[in-house]
């Protein structure tokens, strides 16, 4: 081989680096010439796919789907050609090709879940070579992006809240022993990944407690969570018209907080929750193979109280009070 090295590398390509919807996408290519070769071109490619794939293993029935998000190609012959004779033959050594490439501003953010689908980045650089018969040789490089989700929208700012209760009804009288209520209410709808939010959590509860339970009544939790959900959606390979949905909900992050004393009226505690980081944007497309939602869960002993908010990307600090907006 008259070329004995050809490699790409990139900027950011390492475990938790991600570039910005919109940003420029950096890299070299590096080639190692033993003996001078003619070359015809060097280009670069990005190109991203969402991919969705699983078997329902009721019906024996394989459901898969892809979908190309973003093909993005630029041709670095000019460059490359610095580097050569005038007959394009690319001289002895070691050559470095820098190049930049920006990303659209509609790119969906990278996601992988096993058994479930992918959105997947690759940048490849070719070089065709004509000496001995066309031929090709590639190298390809993975990377991590992160969507663009603006949360200065006036809406994103404001305070999102949801309230739930159940009637206790006695086991054997079947009496009414009177009700478990509870409101979650975070300061704004919009967050960034790393931000702390004030969550204020109203609790109440009217069941008289037993006397044989007299003492458990102090020591009972509850757990507020932010959830992510994934929903992935493939065709059946056998008929495309005919569709597979599949969710798969995690909790990022959690916290305990003690639930209402029985018979002692509504209680309000205030929670400061860190939004974790390196959490995909909410996805601002329905519809998509994968789509990525959140929402903040207080886990009761009887029922679950659901809140959503949006995970962004960027947010204007503008100082509105933070998490003091819900103010004790």
């Amino acid at each position: 081989m008259k070329i004995d090295h050809f490699d790409l590398t990139l900027e950011k390509e390492g475990y938790g680096e991600y570039y910005m919807a919109g940003e420029e996408l950096k890299g070299v290519i590096e080639v190692h010439v033993v003996e001078k070769v003619r070359i015809a071109r060097l280009s670069v490619r990005i190109i991203g796919s969402c991919q969705t794939a699983w078997r329902n293993k009721l019906m024996e029935t394989v459901y898969e789907s892809k979908e190309l998000i973003l093909d993005e190609y630029k041709d670095l012959t000019s460059e490359l050609a610095l580097h050569c004779s005038e007959a394009l033959e690319i001289l002895e050594g070691q050559h470095k090709i820098t190049f930049r490439i920006k990303l659209p501003l509609d790119v969906v953010s990278s996601i992988e879940k096993e058994n479930h689908g992918l959105v997947k980045y690759t940048c490849m650089a070719v070089l065709d070579v004509p000496e001995g018969g066309d031929s090709e040789i590639v190298a390809e490089c993975d990377f991590g992006v992160v969507s663009l989700l603006n949360l200065d929208a006036p809406h994103f700012c404001l305070p999102t809240s949801s309230r739930e209760q159940v009637n206790i009804i006695g086991f054997c009288c079947h009496r009414p022993k009177g009700y478990i209520s509870a409101d979650v209410k975070v300061s704004e709808l919009g967050l960034l990944p790393g931000e702390t939010v004030r969550v204020c959590l109203t609790v109440e509860n009217t069941v008289k407690k037993a006397k044989a339970k007299k003492h458990t009544g102090m020591h009972q939790c509850a757990l507020l969570s932010l959830c992510q959900q994934l929903d992935f959606r493939a065709a059946n390979r056998q008929d495309p018209k005919q569709w597979d949905h599949k969710s798969l909900t995690t909790a990022v992050h959690s916290c305990g907080t003690c639930k209402a004393n029985q018979v002692k009226g509504p209680e309000t505690k205030y929670i400061d929750f860190v939004i974790p980081n390196g959490l995909p944007p909410t996805s601002a497309r329905a519809g998509g193979l994968v789509v990525c939602s959140y929402f903040f869960r207080l886990d009761m002993a009887h029922f679950d109280v659901i809140v959503p908010v949006i995970i962004g990307s960027q947010k204007t600090l503008i100082d509105t009070g933070g998490p003091q907006a819900i103010k004790e």
